[in-house]
């Protein structure tokens, strides 16, 4: 089984298999936040933002392995994952 990396990276999340985008497969969604989102330079640690990265990050996820059918994926959270402790 092989493993991705899920994460956030600017305004995407994001699904990493292998390590780097050069040598391996990735996907990313944007991040949909609702048209009256804050604009807060602080909203990265507001619970409307984190739930919009977790969606992206997972919808990434989902992408790439449904474009890797043919291979076994699960997942580990980058430390930019809005859940990584």
């Amino acid at each position: 089984m092989e493993r991705a990396v899920i994460g956030v990276d600017g305004d995407c999340g994001f699904a990493l298999l292998r390590g780097n985008l050069q040598e391996g497969e990735a996907e990313f969604q944007m991040i949909a936040l609702p048209l009256n989102a804050s604009q807060d330079p602080n909203r990265y640690h507001k619970t409307e933002w984190c739930n919009a990265a977790r969606l992206a990050a997972s919808a990434a996820y989902h992408v790439l392995k449904d474009r890797m059918k043919d291979r076994q994926i699960s997942y580990a959270l980058d430390p930019s994952h809005p859940d990584y402790c």
